[in-house]
């Protein structure tokens, strides 16, 4: 019997546990750096752009998070696929991942521009911030490629696991650390190096240094 039969002899209870419940918990452990990130990075990036381009890097952080999980779940749907169909085996995993590295690249790279000209205009004509916005995403959109390309590879071919339960959970939660890490921490030392539109007195965090 194969995993997907037993699965699907499987009652309601056991469908959710214990290893499906046991993916979304180690999921839940990785994610905490997020929270560490965004509410450690955030006083020192406000009071260095200002609230309202703050409040607007905020926003898009959630869109640009959609975006590089789209193109993760886009890479390991078609790992998946191309495994189940024999079109990657062991000998030919490398080709495939370098072929799925070299797409992301691009869509990193389109999805970024689109992100930063829509930034650009958002943030009153920033350069600085605009291209900080696209370089973030084009961060998010590379890492989720290759976490989404390698996950099924390495589940199936060295865990000999499913990869359907456990390679979704941990590339969200790599994909949101690392497009997190991108759009706090890296943005607030970009925008510090190529100089942030000057603040405003009322557009000021108050109290922040």
């Amino acid at each position: 019997m194969n995993e997907s039969e037993k699965y699907l002899a499987n009652g309601i209870f056991f469908r959710a546990y214990p290893e499906r419940l046991t993916a979304l918990l180690v999921t839940l452990v990785v994610e905490i750096p997020v929270l560490f990130m965004i509410s450690g990075g955030s006083d020192k990036l406000c009071s260095l752009i200002g609230r309202r381009r703050y409040q607007l890097m905020m926003a898009f952080l959630p869109l640009s998070s959609a975006i590089s999980g789209n193109c993760g779940l886009q890479s390991s749907t078609l790992t998946t696929r191309a495994i189940s169909h024999l079109h990657v085996t062991r000998g030919s995993y490398r080709r495939w991942l370098l072929s799925e590295l070299g797409a992301a690249f691009h869509l990193g790279l389109s999805m970024g521009a689109v992100l930063g000209i829509i930034a650009y205009y958002a943030g009153g004509l920033d350069a600085a911030f605009g291209f900080t916005i696209a370089a973030s995403q084009f961060v998010s959109v590379l890492t989720a490629g290759l976490t989404g390309t390698l996950a099924p590879l390495v589940f199936t071919f060295i865990f000999h696991r499913d990869s359907g339960k456990w390679a979704g959970p941990l590339e969200t939660a790599i994909q949101d650390i690392v497009g997190s890490f991108a759009m706090v921490v890296m943005s607030y030392h970009l925008l510090l190096w190529l100089g942030p539109a000057e603040v405003s007195t009322e557009d000021y965090c108050g109290g922040l240094s």
